[in-house]
């Protein structure tokens, strides 16, 4: 458990060293405001409404996950990381489903929204448990 904790600080300091990077890159913190990051040729303006849509919700993903690993308790901090990424697939996955016609793909995004559902409940209660 302990060498765990400690990769835990690790990451969670290497993590928020980026914040002041990623803060000088872009003052909006949006991913669409970063200058520099190569979006493959991406252009807001050109972008369909799913690419757009998919784009707001991983700015907000980030932003919320940011937000949770500055909790001071490395293993809240986590979890709250954990739950907004998890939150992220569903959003992303409800974006889908308005957009994607493959019954395959559909199925597949049902599903990762079911799983990641069930896995932000889990990590809930995990967030009260550490709280106590």
């Amino acid at each position: 458990m302990t060498l765990m904790r400690t990769g835990l600080v690790a990451v969670l300091l290497s993590a928020s060293s980026l914040a002041p990077a990623l803060a000088q890159q872009g003052q909006s913190g949006s991913m669409s405001d970063m200058k520099g990051m190569d979006m493959k040729g991406a252009d807001v303006k050109t972008m369909n409404p799913m690419q757009k849509e998919s784009m707001a919700a991983m700015d907000k993903m980030n932003k919320a996950m940011m937000e949770g690993m500055m909790d001071a308790d490395p293993d809240v901090a986590w979890l709250k990381s954990m739950a907004a990424h998890h939150q992220g697939a569903v959003d992303m996955s409800e974006i889908a489903l308005k957009h994607i016609k493959d019954e395959n793909v559909r199925k597949e995004a049902r599903k990762a929204m079911e799983e990641n559902e069930k896995s932000i409940k889990e990590v809930k209660m995990m967030i009260k448990k550490e709280k106590q």
